[in-house]
């Protein structure tokens, strides 16, 4: 397609044994893997889709290193999306290690949408019964991170620091002699992580996910790795900016409750900007993240909900 935009899945040197493989999505935007080389082989921090495209480049850019997949010891997964696990079975079936926090492997594996729940807030039929969000097998890890944990990755030392928010169990990686961070999907150089409810419970994500971004502020972290994009630095100017712009969000939100209440659709609907996700995504899923500033204000006592048998409002509270 004329002007369509052109990514390169080149092998990128952070290190002399530090790499970062871009991967093709189903939109053919990266995610990254990042190749720990160490004595006797290579250690990955998330996989890529489960694509043949995806995998066959993930192949060709640890050949261009002078790898195979039978040379990965080990793969870490940051957190359950489908883009980060693709690589876990072939590297399970060449006897390497697979590394996930506990929650990811309960909580993590539940990626499914309640679509009844999802029109009661609004959401048309054919849109609540759509995309591609669904439960999928990944292995099972052959250890279970917990928070502080500490491990040598290939030469890396990475300090464990559970981050939930943009999931239940997601995990970033402290390199405290290179001051490097992996942030995966929580801390991106452009936009807050995507955080979201799927069915009515209890969880709080969006305050889960402030607090974890703020767990991050004291790291002495010169450079940040995310899952997508380019390496940054500003950690701490760019945390500020993210609880900034979650702010401007939960303002707009107010504001579209001026003449009464509302269902989640309704605002998103009526917003032409500032509420939905930068990146074209489904129906379902914008209105999910949405659902989770909802459940914030809600849990603030900022809103309440007004609710029948068929529709989930919320309205301001008195």
């Amino acid at each position: 397609m004329p002007g369509a935009k052109r990514f390169s899945y080149e092998p990128e040197e952070l290190f002399s044994d530090l790499f970062c493989i871009p991967l093709p999505l189903h939109d053919g935007s990266p995610v990254n893997a990042f190749v720990a080389v160490g004595d006797g082989g290579v250690w990955l921090i998330d996989g890529g889709l489960g694509t043949e495209h995806c995998q066959a480049t993930l192949v060709g850019g640890l050949e261009s290193l002078g790898y195979s997949l039978g040379d990965v010891r080990g793969l870490l997964i940051t957190h359950g999306h489908t883009d980060h696990v693709g690589a876990a079975g072939a590297v399970a079936a060449n006897g390497g290690e697979i590394l996930a926090h506990r929650l990811e492997t309960t909580e993590g594996r539940r990626l499914e949408f309640d679509p009844g729940w999802l029109e009661r807030n609004g959401l048309p039929a054919e849109a609540a019964a759509a995309g591609r969000w669904r439960a999928f097998d990944w292995p099972e890890p052959t250890r279970l991170l917990e928070d502080g944990d500490r491990l040598r990755w290939g030469n890396l030392d990475l300090q464990v620091i559970w981050c939930p928010g943009h999931t239940r169990g997601l995990v970033c990686l402290f390199e405290p002699h290179r001051q490097l961070l992996f942030t995966t999907d929580h801390v991106m150089r452009r936009a807050p992580a995507p955080v979201s409810v799927r069915a009515d419970t209890d969880t709080d994500p969006l305050s889960d996910y402030l607090a974890s971004v703020r767990k991050l502020a004291p790291l002495p972290a010169e450079t940040v790795l995310p899952g997508h994009g380019r390496p940054f630095g500003g950690l701490v100017r760019r945390l500020a900016h993210i609880e900034s712009e979650i702010q401007d969000q939960l303002a707009l939100i107010r504001t579209g409750f001026a003449h009464g209440p509302a269902t989640a659709y309704d605002l998103l609907t009526a917003a032409k900007h500032g509420l939905r996700d930068r990146r074209p995504v489904s129906e379902q899923y914008a209105l999910s993240q949405l659902l989770a500033r909802l459940r914030y204000l809600e849990c603030l006592g900022t809103l309440v909900r007004v609710e029948d048998a068929e529709t989930i409002s919320y309205a301001l509270a008195d």
